[in-house]
């Protein structure tokens, strides 16, 4: 396998730690974009919404997923947003396999809040900040709904699953097994 694995989905999904599995699983590198973005930039995702705004903050995804997608054999964890520019999606379709993966609003914000509780300002989501979160991840959820299944190769349910057994459904799902 030479392409490159891209994780998508809404924040609190399972892209990050599923994906650290599916690397070693795998024997693959492994890039999780907020993270590569913080280092670079030298902030916290929710500092850089703040001095950039949203649209200058996709522009950066957009930079950094050019410079990645370059490289092969790779498991990439996306930022929840990056879907959303069509940009992004065709970079993706023509250097990997992308795996959208998913959860209910209501286990997403239980995971989210669980994030908060152990990592503190560092998991802070800009997009969430709002009088009701809950809401917030419905409507963001309604919004980009269309963006994470239109070029997915494999939609995988988080729901249930713990993030090993989600990175080998990936396994399965993309007949790496």
């Amino acid at each position: 396998m030479n392409s490159n694995i891209y994780l998508i989905g809404f924040s609190g999904t399972g892209k990050s730690t599923s994906g650290e599995i599916l690397s070693n699983v795998l024997k693959l590198n492994y890039v999780d974009m907020d993270s590569e973005i913080e280092l670079r930039k030298g902030c916290l995702i929710s500092e850089i919404f703040a001095s950039v705004g949203e649209d200058g903050f996709r522009r950066m995804e957009t930079d950094l997923l050019e410079s990645i997608s370059s490289e092969e054999r790779q498991v990439v964890s996306t930022g929840g947003g990056l879907p959303t520019l069509i940009e992004n999606r065709s970079i993706m379709v023509k250097t990997g396999k992308i795996v959208c993966l998913t959860a209910s609003p209501e286990t997403i914000y239980e995971r989210l809040l669980w994030h908060s509780s152990e990592l503190g300002k560092k998991a802070d989501r800009p997009m969430l900040f709002s009088d009701n979160p809950l809401d917030r991840i419905r409507e963001l959820l309604l919004e980009r709904e269309g963006a994470y299944h239109c070029n997915a190769d494999l939609i995988v349910d988080t729901e249930l699953f713990d993030p090993e057994q989600v990175a080998y459904k990936i396994i399965e799902g993309l007949n790496y097994a």
